[in-house]
């Protein structure tokens, strides 16, 4: 007897360069560096390849946009998150204005016209948290690439809630990184089974790649 199995129909979701945008989350030298207090075991390892993508998408003229994840020194913007935070976390390596864990990871390739963005809460798009959407619909985007860290928290709120608001979201399970490598895990199970299509490197590159005239060197 043949089975009648439906697939879900995201899966069948294809990337339409004009369409689709880079959003590269919070790769910044808090959550990268090497003994940072919120360090996410793995980042400093996919810098290389998110590097790769987003030299892909410049060259096919998809937008780049670079997540940022900054608070006023006084810390005034920041809502309730200092509360799920230890004393040594909110000390002086913070992802505050003006502090070293502030900066970009210095081996992310950030190039002229790519777009920065900053947020002020694990989701970028929540209202307040930061212009992503006005950005993204501006631009004529109605679907994103998603990479960067923290896999369970920033890039998992902001898939979650881009797609609430419409967007399609392929989200790279392996440039992604957690702080918890065991949570990171489920939380790409549940975003792929409800919120967004999560796919691998290699496979994104092999769809992008087919795109760019074979004049088109990189």
């Amino acid at each position: 007897m043949k089975l009648n199995i439906k697939v879900p129909q995201k899966d069948s979701w294809k990337v339409d360069p004009g369409k689709v945008a880079l959003v590269v989350i919070d790769m910044q030298r808090v959550f990268l560096d090497e003994g940072a207090p919120v360090e996410c075991p793995g980042g400093r390892e996919i810098v290389p390849k998110i590097n790769e993508l987003a030299r892909t998408c410049r060259s096919l003229k998809i937008p780049v946009i670079q997540i940022h994840s900054s608070f006023r020194p006084d810390r005034s913007d920041m809502g309730l998150i200092p509360d799920f935070r230890t004393a040594e976390v909110n000390g002086e390596y913070r992802n505050i204005t003006g502090r070293k864990g502030d900066e970009f990871y210095p081996a992310l390739e950030i190039a002229e016209h790519d777009y920065i963005v900053n947020k002020i809460r694990f989701s970028a798009f929540i209202s307040g948290a930061s212009h992503l959407e006005l950005l993204l619909r501006g631009l004529g985007r109605d679907s994103f690439i998603a990479c960067g860290v923290a896999t369970e928290i920033c890039v998992a709120a902001s898939v979650i809630d881009a797609q609430m608001l419409g967007f399609k979201v392929f989200c790279i399970g392996d440039l992604t990184a957690g702080r918890n490598e065991a949570l990171a895990r489920m939380m790409l199970e549940l975003l792929d089974r409800y919120y967004a299509k999560v796919v691998t490197f290699k496979e994104i590159m092999k769809e992008l790649e087919q795109m760019i005239p074979e004049s088109g060197a990189r």
